[in-house]
Formats: C-alpha cells, sequence, structure tokens
C-alpha cells in the first residue's frame, strides 16, 4: 500500500500561470481508491521555461547527432559544454517555479508534503493536454519531493481515460512479443540479449519484420509485454509517434491500432520503446487505452539504451515496482552523463490512471506479493498501553507518550550523515526546542555512522539531546542490525559515563532499511535489558512510541508490532529468569541430598535455557515474513519436554514434578478467568484448581504484579493528563479575572444600567456577560460586535413597582419597537 497523487493541469498558459488540482489517494494493487484529499491552486507564470526548454533541446539534439556522424572530439566536447549548460539553466528555472512563494501553489506544495510519509511508495500522475508540459522534464522540477520520498516516481497520464476490463491469466511465464526494427548504425543485440536472459520469460522475436507478420502475430497470439527498439520518432508533419520496422517500411500507432486494441483486449498491459523520441507513440497509446508504456522523452544514445532496459528489468524481474524499477534504473544512468549529457532525463512512463500498479508477479496473473507480512490490528486503546517493569533497579518504561514532552535529562534523535535535518523527529526536536539545537549540531563533524553528537536540550524539558547518526541516504542499507544495536548501545553507555539518571528513546523505523520493524522492537529490548543487567547509575529508561509524521502516516499498526516486539523480549527473559531462580534453588536441594543424577539433568536444563534466547531470536529472524508473533511457550516448554525424555538419568519424581510440568497452558487459562472474578471465594476455589503446583502459582503472581504495574502506569499517565488539562484550565480562568481587573481599574465595569445587558467579546478570552454602557467600554472595544438583550427580569420587577420604563428604552432606540415604547 503506498499513494497515488494526481497532479491535474487543465488550462493556462506560462504568461499567466496554470490552474491545477493535487488529489491523493490511497494506492492499492487490488483496487481503483477514490481522493482522500483535494486541493485546488494555480502554478505561477513563468515565461523564461519556455525558451529555456527549447535551447536545451536544440543543444542536445545537436549533440546526439553530433556523436552518431562521429563528431571530432573538439567539436563533441564544445557541444557538451552547451548542452550542459542549457541544461544547467532549464533544471534552475523548473526549481525557480517549483520553490515560489506564490500563496496558490505554496499552499499545494505544503498539502503535497504533509499528506506523505518517507517509507511508502508515491507514484506521481502528471495529468494534463497540454504539449509544452506534456515534454517538460518533470523529475527535475519535483526534485527536492523525490529527493525526499525515495520511492516515489513520476508518469505522464491523459485527463481522459477508462479501464478496460482485459484478461488476466496465470502462466508460468510471461510472453514477451520483441519487436527489432531498423538498426542502421545502432546494436540492438544488447537489447536482445537481456530479455533472453530473463527467468519466468517467453520471447518472441521479429527481427525487421514487415506489416503483415506484426500484425499477425498481435492478432493471433496473447501477449503481456510488447517490446520495441530500433528507431523511431515523430512525423514532422502531423507530429505521430511512428517506427521504423525496418529500413523501408515506417508505421505510425494510428496505422495497427485495432490489431494493438486487439492485443490490449488479450492481456497486453505494458509496452516499452528503448528507442527515439517516444512520447508521441505514447500519446497515441494512451488514447487505446493501455495500461502502462515506457518511452523515452528524447533521442536516446546506444550505450544509454542498452543499459536502461538491463538495469530496468534485473529490477523489475525481481518484484519491485514498476515505478520503482524504473527509478532505479533512470538513477543508474546518471553514472554515464559525463559522456551522455542529461541521460537521466530521458526515460518516462506514461500511465492510464484506471490501471492498477503493475509487477512482474501481475504480468504472470498473480497476486501482488513482494513481501508477505502479516497485518496486526492495534486494539482501540493502545495510545494508551503502558509497559511498566524493573530490570535489576532500573524502570523500563515503553509507552504512546509526546517525544517532546517527556520528562527524562536525555533524549536521542536520529539523523542522518549529511545532516539534511529531514526526519519528522528532528523536525519535532527542533521547534519544540529551538533554532540553537540545529545551530549547534552544525557545528559538529560527521566522521561515521554510529556517532552521538551532543548539543544542549534548548527549551525541552531533557538536559542533553544525543544525536545518532543512523542514516546515509546514499546507501540505505548501511542500517542494519549491527549498527542499530551499537547505537542503542552507545547512547546508554554515554549517559550513563556523563552522569544523566534518565534518557528516551523514539521509536525508530529507518526508510528501506533492510530491517524489519518487528525486529528493531527486538533489538532495542535486547541491547536494553543487556545493558540494565550489567552495572549501571540510570534510574529510567524509556521508549516512546510516538506518531512522528505530520499527517499521521506512520501508522499505529508499525508502533503497535513495535511494541509486541519488544514486550515479548522482555516477558520471555523475565521467564527464562524466572525458570533459572528455580533452577538454581533445586540445584542447591540435591546437590544437599547428594543426588548428582538430579543436578547432572538440571544443568543440563539450564544450558538449554541459556542457548535457548539466542535460538529463538534467531528464529524469529527466519520466520520474519510468515509470523510477526513468533510465540516463545511451546519451544521452551520443548525443553522441558526434551528433558524429561532423559530416559537414562533417574530423578526424584516427587521434588521436580511441578518444574516439568507443563503449567502455561493451565496457569493461563486460570489467568484469564480470575482477572474477571471479584468475588473473594470464587477467586480461591479458582486458585485451588491449581493444585500443588507453586510454578503455577508463581507464574499468575508475576502476572498480577505485571497487570498491577501496568494498571498504575496508566493511572499515572491519566492523572498527568487531567492535571495538564487543570493547569490549562485554571490559567485561562486567571487570565479572565484579570482581564476583568484591569477594565474595572479604567473604570470599565464600576457603572452597571439596570434593564440592559451588553456581551463584550474578548479577543483572546472566554466570553463574559457585563452591564455596561458602550460609552464606557475602553476604545479598543467599541469596535468589537456588541450583542443586546433587555434584563426580562428586571423589567417585570420595575413594571410590579409601577415605575416608568421609558427612562429604560432611551438608552438605546431599538429597544423602545422591541418592548412597545413611544
Amino acid at each position: 500500500m503506498g499513494k497515488l497523487i494526481l497532479f491535474t493541469i487543465q488550462a493556462g498558459s506560462f504568461q499567466t500561470g496554470f490552474y491545477l488540482t493535487l488529489q491523493i489517494c490511497e494506492d492499492s494493487c487490488d483496487r481503483i481508491a477514490h481522493p482522500f484529499a483535494t486541493f485546488t491552486g494555480k502554478l505561477p507564470p513563468c515565461q523564461p521555461i519556455r525558451q529555456h526548454y527549447q535551447q536545451w533541446q536544440e543543444s542536445y539534439r545537436s549533440l546526439n547527432q553530433k556523436v552518431r556522424l562521429g563528431s571530432s572530439p573538439q567539436q563533441i566536447t564544445h557541444i557538451s559544454d552547451s548542452c550542459r549548460q542549457s541544461a544547467s539553466q532549464l533544471k534552475e528555472t523548473l526549481s525557480n517555479w517549483y520553490n515560489s512563494s506564490f500563496p496558490d501553489f505554496a499552499r499545494v506544495r505544503e498539502n503535497l508534503l504533509s499528506e506523505l510519509n518517507r517509507d511508502e511508495s508515491v507514484r506521481l500522475l502528471i495529468q494534463t493536454e497540454i504539449s509544452e508540459l506534456i515534454f517538460l522534464p518533470w523529475h527535475l522540477f519535483f526534485e527536492p519531493f523525490l529527493s525526499k520520498y525515495p520511492q516515489a516516481e513520476i508518469a505522464i497520464a491523459p485527463i481522459e481515460y477508462k479501464s478496460l476490463n482485459t484478461p488476466q491469466k496465470q502462466r508460468q511465464n510471461i510472453r514477451i512479443l520483441a519487436v527489432l526494427g531498423n538498426d542502421e548504425g545502432i546494436n540492438l543485440k544488447p537489447d536482445l540479449e537481456t530479455l533472453n536472459n530473463l527467468e519466468k520469460a517467453e520471447i518472441k522475436t521479429l527481427i525487421n519484420p514487415c506489416r503483415k507478420e506484426l500484425f499477425a502475430h498481435l492478432y493471433e497470439e496473447e501477449w503481456d509485454l510488447f517490446f520495441f527498439a530500433g528507431h523511431s520518432g515523430k512525423n514532422p508533419l502531423t507530429q505521430q509517434g511512428q517506427l521504423y520496422l525496418n529500413q523501408e517500411d515506417i508505421i505510425t500507432i494510428e496505422e495497427f491500432n485495432k490489431a494493438i486494441m486487439k492485443s490490449i483486449q488479450k492481456g497486453l498491459r505494458l509496452a516499452i520503446f528503448n528507442s527515439c523520441d517516444g512520447l508521441g507513440l505514447a500519446k497515441d497509446l494512451a488514447a487505446l487505452h493501455l495500461p502502462q508504456t515506457i518511452v523515452m522523452g528524447e533521442m536516446i544514445p546506444d550505450k544509454v539504451a542498452h543499459v536502461f532496459i538491463k538495469e530496468f528489468l534485473a529490477n523489475f524481474a525481481q518484484n519491485q515496482t514498476l515505478y520503482l524499477a524504473v527509478r532505479q534504473a533512470r538513477e543508474r544512468l546518471q553514472e554515464l552523463e559525463n559522456e551522455y549529457p542529461c541521460a537521466t532525463w530521458l526515460p518516462i512512463i506514461c500511465q492510464n490512471p484506471a490501471s492498477l500498479p503493475l509487477t512482474w508477479q501481475n504480468l504472470q496473473g498473480l497476486d501482488f506479493a513482494p513481501i508477505s507480512i502479516k497485518t496486526i490490528k492495534p486494539p482501540e486503546n493502545f495510545q494508551h498501553l503502558v509497559l511498566e517493569t524493573l530490570i535489576n533497579q532500573t524502570q523500563l518504561i515503553i509507552e504512546y507518550e509526546s517525544l517532546t514532552e517527556t520528562n527524562t535529562e536525555v533524549i536521542v534523535n536520529y539523523i542522518d550523515k549529511d545532516l539534511s535535518f529531514a526526519e519528522d523527529i528532528n523536525r519535532i526536536i527542533s521547534e519544540a526546542g529551538g533554532k540553537n539545537i540545529n545551530r549547534e549540531l552544525k557545528q559538529e563533524q560527521v566522521k561515521n555512522l554510529g556517532q552521538i553528537l551532543i548539543t544542549n536540550g534548548g527549551q525541552l524539558r531533557a538536559d542533553k539531546i544525543f544525536h545518532a547518526v543512523i542514516y546515509d541516504y546514499h546507501n540505505h542499507s548501511l542500517t542494519d542490525r549491527n549498527l542499530i544495536s551499537t547505537v542503542i548501545s552507545r547512547c546508554l553507555n554515554l549517559s550513563d559515563s556523563s552522569g544523566r539518571n534518565s534518557i528516551a528513546f523514539p521509536f525508530l523505523s529507518p526508510v528501506n532499511s533492510t530491517v524489519e520493524v518487528d525486529e528493531i522492537g527486538l533489538i532495542f529490548a535486547q541491547e536494553i535489558v543487556k545493558y540494565l543487567e550489567g552495572n549501571t547509575k540510570l534510574n529510567s529508561v524509556k521508549i516512546i512510541l510516538q506518531n512522528y509524521n505530520q499527517n499521521k502516516n506512520i501508522t499505529d499498526e508499525k508502533l503497535y508490532r513495535f511494541y509486541l516486539s519488544f514486550k515479548q523480549y522482555i516477558e520471555l527473559k523475565k521467564e527464562i529468569n524466572h525458570r533459572q531462580s528455580l533452577l538454581s534453588d533445586l540445584v542447591k536441594i540435591y546437590q544437599k541430598r547428594s543426588m548428582s543424577s538430579a543436578v547432572e539433568i538440571l544443568h543440563l536444563y539450564q544450558d538449554s535455557l541459556n542457548r535457548f534466547e539466542t535460538e529463538w531470536i534467531n528464529n524469529r529472524w527466519k520466520e520474519k515474513q510468515e509470523n510477526n508473533s513468533y510465540d516463545y511457550q511451546l519451544p521452551l516448554e520443548n525443553i522441558t519436554q526434551q528433558i524429561n525424555s532423559q530416559k537414562s538419568v533417574v530423578v526424584n519424581e516427587e521434588i521436580v514434578t511441578s518444574l516439568h510440568q507443563n503449567y502455561h497452558e493451565k496457569a493461563a487459562t486460570i489467568w484469564q478467568d480470575l482477572v474477571n472474578l471479584e468475588d473473594e471465594e470464587e477467586i480461591i476455589i479458582l486458585l485451588r484448581k491449581l493444585g500443588l503446583d507453586i510454578d503455577g502459582f508463581a507464574w499468575i503472581n508475576d502476572q498480577y504484579e505485571i497487570a498491577i504495574a501496568s494498571v498504575k502506569a496508566r493511572q499515572k499517565k491519566v492523572n498527568e493528563m487531567l492535571k495538564n488539562q487543570v493547569q490549562q484550565l485554571e490559567k485561562g480562568q486567571e487570565l479572565l479575572q484579570k482581564t476583568l481587573v484591569n477594565l474595572y481599574q479604567e473604570g470599565s465595569l464600576n457603572k452597571k444600567e439596570e434593564g440592559e445587558e451588553r456581551r463584550l467579546l474578548f479577543r483572546e478570552y472566554p466570553k463574559v456577560d457585563i452591564k455596561v454602557k458602550i460609552e464606557e467600554l475602553p476604545e479598543e472595544y467599541r469596535l468589537e460586535k456588541i450583542s443586546y438583550s433587555a434584563d426580562k427580569k428586571a423589567l417585570k420587577e420595575a413594571i410590579e413597582r409601577g415605575e416608568d420604563l421609558s427612562n429604560y428604552a432611551k438608552i438605546d432606540p431599538n429597544l423602545k419597537a422591541q418592548f412597545g415604547f413611544k
């Protein structure tokens, strides 16, 4: 699941600006979702774009023509410099256009960025029929956006489209029709070799085919992918895209559109044109409602074409989404730009918006499932869950809380190697703590990943902030288990050695990391427990589960998976320690009775428990794709059964019975009933069902302790929340009272007029009803809206006393008509 963004431009010009609509949808592999957010706005006028684009296009086309004609190095260098200069100028113009402070676009841009999450895939479709916009290198305009979202890619899409109900047949091999057209002056063998090296693909190759041969294969057979390599371009008169099938035959899409339509109806879903100037072809194919097309926006050098198709198909065949595979292949072309300028500008996706995201498995008719991770639905009260326990004398807490409001001496922040401050955690800390934090940080020198940089806490409650260098956006794979473990250990050590008593770690979910969030939860629990079991002066360690994304796109599901893994390891560790403690006591008993056989089996049990933690964690890594909640209780009890099966060792069954019993199943069932009982007699009756199983009683006692600690922690948190709320209300009341006192001292409230009530609307405080003449108000309040209402009780009492009521009506002429006075 990712996001689909429709960036629609229907009208306007570079002179007056372009009106646009931005729609954001959830992107699903099995359905077309309706937008959950829609914004309208306008791109500002930017007249230089047309001129700068034309200058770049002329220099680029001259460059490629000269290279293909074998120009001298001097000519190539001169033209290359001209091309690079015009490219740089166009890039700067597009960047200024995107970053414009023009209000109608700035609002759209901010909404776009606020609705997304760095670690989700994003398809951004530029929908327009304006030809000047279609040909722009939109990846330059959206460069800041693409830099922030590494799984985003751009496509061109028509405004008018429809979905075709094409069959999706499952087949072991993807069927590819590969057409190799006119190859004069170019080498198409690498293209064919790349296709032939694909696994699970059936290739039919047509070399320099005639029209009849092409028509026959499109009409008579079923294809999943159409591939063309060779010469192509636009008809200079009609601007239609055309393919050079051989040295004599040139064909437009219109001339074989019926054959293509027939192939689409049979299941064709992707066309790739690894040839020059393909946007004309894509436009004509869009009219036929082909789901996806990949073309080259300009003339493409032979070597660039070879590298692109090789990189794209390698990624795509590994079940990367089509968009991510294109982006990775396009970015790989950067290494060729010294020889072939602007190579990364060439590949373009053209998308039918009604079509679903495409993967290699989709083409096979299989379900989209690059990673099979079971979804875990968080409980409704997830944000109130608290896990609190003691490790030796240190309090360990994991809870849903505000990072900037937590009361610890040290807060950990996660930053990247380049100090780009792109992470949401850093943004939140900077906003709450003040600009001095980032100023201090910029003065530090980053040497390597895993380094901890220290700054003051600024306006935060924390005294210090430990900035852990954990990201390298040039190589996401470096954020692995070892690095995460190292950072946690270093932060704990540093906090201890600097005399700090408490530290808070935010939830961590690295972008594009190979480490799943479940694993990260285990790593945190392992490292923290291992450290706290040693010699430490830390009083408190917190894990803060907070959604740092501006628009809450890091789902609670992710946070809950982290919480479950962390909690499960803590429970496992307590369980193992509890059993080891019982075993140690039993060993002493058996040694006093000189029962060497019993001691031997208990030592064997202890050794097995010592190995179990490591084995269980290794199994978690192996099982992560099939099971996100790998239960430790069953394999732990299997150890007991294995030990009990040692028939050659004779032990005193009466003494060790409770140790070898699988008390968990029985005790756990009783515990579930216990927590729902209030009657003391019923509780005692239920507890007696445990019999003489001391381990069962111990286990239930532990559950009581955990439950009590959890409820107390929640109670503490609720009390803190209510206390803060009361303080805010008391502060508001205090400000209100001060305001009224000030008004009284100014003489605004020392006179009241019976029978008339005026409502004074304070600008920043609650509404207050006062009786006062308008001329007695301070000047600043006379401009406020005043509402009039009669004091009916006072009027009634005056009438009963026989008073002349006309005096009351003189205050405001409007009251005369209301009460019938003359």
